[in-house]
């Protein structure tokens, strides 16, 4: 631009400089002076030392910049004009399109191909659906027949444990019981030893010396026997405790086997619905491609026709624009040819149809 604007470059800073009016004597912000015309540095005495005619120069630069205005104003006088003439050509050929049977014809069959697409679309989705909300059911089913199954065993478990425990209390105390008689015969004995046989003896029987030691031991068996249901009630409560602390232990560790049950089931869901999600991505993605596809043959066929219509006739006829896709609404589930088949499902499927 500087070129064709005949601007001149200081011969100190290298910076541009445009003369638009004035003497041809030129100081630079730098403070260098120099001349315009040819660039030599300028003299204080006798001024340009190659006498330049700044005037004539000056004139002559002039006219070639409004000659190139003008032509450049000509050139973009001449496109409006052009672009002018093609927004005409092109309202003209997109009018003998619309009015083109042909165009109309490949319109409706492109529409047509459009409703046959989208009808498959449809389809495949609910039958996906379907499938998915029919995987969904029989896993939870699985689940809670699992899970049913896990507690029915636990009661069984900790019931046999329960009965265990009754009849191991039903021996102790049976024990216990034996244990009381044994110590009350024992007692009625050397009650009768030291009461009786000491002070009546009989005539075939010799008499018997009630010692010390006897009286000892007749009055630990009495602490005995005082002390003897409080002992067989602790060692009853001791038994009790072991037995509860046990059924505690069992119950804790169905607790925690339930827990993990629940949440490996938890996990397989998670998996399930994350593979159902990537299908469903899959399958939207292979939609769009085919959509893409069925598209870029419309624009050929379109082409195609407009080469066919253009050279017999010797017109211009624009490209039709390509049938617009139908905004999908998530709530549909597919068309209402399928709905016998919803029907059939059962409540639970279909409230996950609905939740997908």
């Amino acid at each position: 631009m500087g070129e064709k604007s005949g601007w001149r470059r200081c011969y100190k800073c290298r910076n541009l400089v445009e003369l638009n009016h004035g003497c041809t004597h030129i100081t630079c912000r730098c403070k260098a002076q120099f001349c315009y015309i040819c660039g030599a540095v300028w003299d204080p005495t006798v001024g340009c030392p190659n006498f330049c005619n700044g005037d004539e120069e000056l004139e002559r630069r002039q006219q070639e910049e409004e000659a190139r205005i003008a032509a450049l104003e000509a050139e973009q006088a001449l496109k409006e004009e052009k672009a002018a003439k093609e927004l005409v050509e092109r309202e003209l050929a997109m009018q003998r399109s619309r009015d083109a049977p042909e165009f109309e014809t490949l319109r409706q069959d492109q529409c047509s191909e459009m409703d046959r697409f989208l009808l498959f679309e449809r389809r495949q989705k609910w039958l996906m659906w379907t499938r998915h909300a029919r995987q969904k059911v029989a896993l939870v089913e699985k689940h809670s027949a699992a899970i049913e199954k896990m507690k029915e065993r636990h009661a069984k478990t900790a019931a046999n444990l329960e009965d265990r425990q009754v009849a191991a209390e039903y021996e102790l105390r049976t024990s216990l019981e034996t244990e009381q008689k044994n110590i009350r015969i024992r007692l009625r004995h050397m009650e009768a030893y030291c009461d009786g046989l000491g002070k009546k003896p009989s005539s075939d029987m010799p008499s018997r010396v009630v010692t010390e030691r006897d009286l000892r031991e007749l009055g630990q068996a009495y602490n005995v026997e005082k002390n003897m249901k409080q002992l067989h009630q602790a060692k009853i409560n001791v038994m009790r405790d072991r037995q509860a602390k046990a059924l505690e232990d069992l119950l804790d560790r169905q607790d925690v086997e339930l827990e993990r049950l629940t949440e490996k089931d938890r996990h397989e869901v998670e998996c399930l619905e994350s593979n159902l999600t990537d299908e469903e991505d899959l399958l939207a993605a292979t939609f769009t491609r085919r959509r893409a596809a069925i598209e870029k043959r419309w624009e050929v066929a379109i082409e195609v026709l407009r080469n066919e219509l253009e050279a017999p006739k010797g017109v211009r006829y624009a490209a039709i624009p390509l049938p617009e896709w139908p905004q999908e609404k998530e709530e549909e589930f597919g068309p209402p040819s399928y709905a016998d088949e919803f029907i059939e499902l059962g409540d639970m499927e279909k409230t996950l149809l609905t939740f997908s």
